[in-house]
């Protein structure tokens, strides 16, 4: 059964059609620029589709490219030591637990949340880290609130995001910070959407620009503190010419070129999984460079960018 869905900021229904994807339409809200997935799966058809598309999923192939995923967890981690050092931290969507593991080898006291069961015990057995395998709530670890809340390339599958960041506000301290990193699709010039492999619908049930991230942020009580851009267009250049060498096609879901962060590298490194270990950690240094350094001084306005926004809780 599918239902309707209208902009959760305007509370309004667009006829304006962004994207068509895989049988899914991706709308553009007229006023404030939001992009949603309308029809949509109901909630509950979208939690049994993602707990199968995450069971699915092995810590074995999320272990894969570790380097890129370390690297990608060290430099997070570096904007948010400018506002937190330490202290209670809370991760949403862990994967194989890399932030985590990162995190708490820099000091913080660190909880995740992984609704993939394998991966989160993966994460309590081997990491030694405590993760919950349902989704966050006010009773999440016995009611325990944090200094710090970290997700990384999840708020475009939250079914209610406004809902989602308002449950972050509350398990965070006073002044507590929030930090992200997603995409900027609702930003993106139609020119550029022949680079995406993929949009990932119906996984991705939002795509986001900066105006309607910072309203989310607004409206859920939290102040932007920064954001860091990041355009993502010669990272996804390279992907191109890697899959015209390898003659890798690729898949259209869960593995393509997605507006979120971490999916470049993931389609990326597939291509390449011919080549030895050295070759591919020579590899992802290299993405680490372009995307971070290269990336952070490129042209950005209407391009795919990935962006880390830092947030703090207005105080109560």
């Amino acid at each position: 059964m599918m239902v309707n869905a209208v902009c959760i900021f305007c509370n309004k229904s667009s006829n304006c059609t962004a994207i068509e994807e895989e049988g899914y339409t991706a709308r553009r809200c007229a006023q404030c620029g939001l992009i949603y997935v309308s029809p949509r799966p109901s909630l509950e058809q979208t939690r049994q589709l993602y707990m199968r598309q995450k069971a699915r999923a092995s810590v074995g192939t999320d272990m894969s490219g570790a380097l890129s995923k370390r690297l990608h967890a060290k430099h997070n981690l570096g904007i948010l030591k400018k506002y937190a050092k330490k202290g209670a931290l809370l991760e949403i969507g862990t994967g194989a637990g890399y932030f985590l593991n990162e995190a708490k080898r820099e000091g913080f006291d660190v909880c995740g949340i992984e609704l993939n069961n394998v991966q989160a015990d993966f994460i309590r057995r081997e990491r030694g880290i405590p993760c919950e395998d349902s989704p966050l709530s006010r009773s999440s670890f016995g009611g325990k609130t944090f200094d710090v809340v970290y997700h990384c390339n999840v708020m475009s599958h939250f079914y209610d995001p406004l809902a989602e960041f308002k449950r972050i506000n509350s398990k965070l301290r006073n002044k507590g910070v929030l930090i992200f990193q997603t995409g900027n699709v609702g930003d993106v010039s139609r020119k550029y959407y022949d680079m995406f492999t993929t949009f990932q619908l119906p996984d991705h049930l939002f795509l986001f620009g900066e105006n309607t991230v910072k309203e989310l942020l607004r409206r859920s009580g939290f102040e932007c503190m920064e954001i860091r851009r990041y355009s993502i267009l010669p990272e996804l250049a390279i992907q191109r010419i890697l899959k015209r060498i390898t003659g890798h096609k690729g898949r259209r879901t869960n593995k393509g070129a997605s507006n979120e962060a971490g999916h470049v590298h993931a389609s990326a490194s597939s291509c390449i999984g011919w080549c030895g270990k050295a070759i591919k950690n020579i590899y992802h240094r290299l993405s680490h460079l372009i995307r971070y350094r290269v990336g952070y001084v490129m042209p950005k306005r209407g391009r795919p960018q990935t962006a880390v926004y830092v947030a703090r809780k207005v105080s109560e």
